[in-house]
């Protein structure tokens, strides 16, 4: 009984958008005999940042094509202010994964201005640094924003 009263509102809180107890950043960190959650496709659902995630995201960030000089990827400073979410798919490996954080350059004031910027990645795979929004989160999901408490800013 217990454990049913447990599972009801861990899938409430999810529909309601918060992070219930129960929520970790991905399906990979749960162990045995934790309550899965999971939302209906198209359903935004704010996630935990990791250490992990965090460092993938810098990873992105530092992998970025865009970039237009070099650096050593001990020079990338956060991400910081990071939100984390994804808008399930039908399947785990069309969950769509999004974060928004601040991110830099240490010792290059010009590339904290702007942001905050956006990462975006399918199931299992490579996080991807979508750009520096200017502030314009209009490439994330209203979906998702709304779960954050954030607006687009546009």
């Amino acid at each position: 009984m217990r454990r049913s009263l447990l599972t009801a509102f861990v899938a409430l809180s999810v529909v309601a958008g918060g992070a219930g107890p129960a929520l970790a950043a991905d399906t990979a960190g749960v162990t045995a005999g934790a309550v899965a959650v999971s939302a209906a496709p198209g359903q935004a659902v704010n996630l935990k940042l990791t250490a992990q995630v965090r460092k993938a995201l810098a990873d992105a960030y530092w992998r970025n094509p865009s970039s237009t000089d070099p650096f050593p990827r001990a020079k990338v400073d956060g991400p910081k202010d990071v939100h984390y979410g994804k808008i399930t798919g039908s399947t785990p490996a069309r969950d769509v994964y999004w974060a928004i954080g601040d991110i830099g350059i240490k010792g290059d004031p010009v590339s904290y201005q702007g942001g905050p910027h956006i990462w975006r990645k399918v199931g299992n795979g490579t996080w991807k640094h979508v750009g520096d929004t200017g502030g314009c989160l209009s490439k994330v999901p209203a979906k998702l924003l709304k779960v954050w408490k954030q607006s687009s800013h546009c």
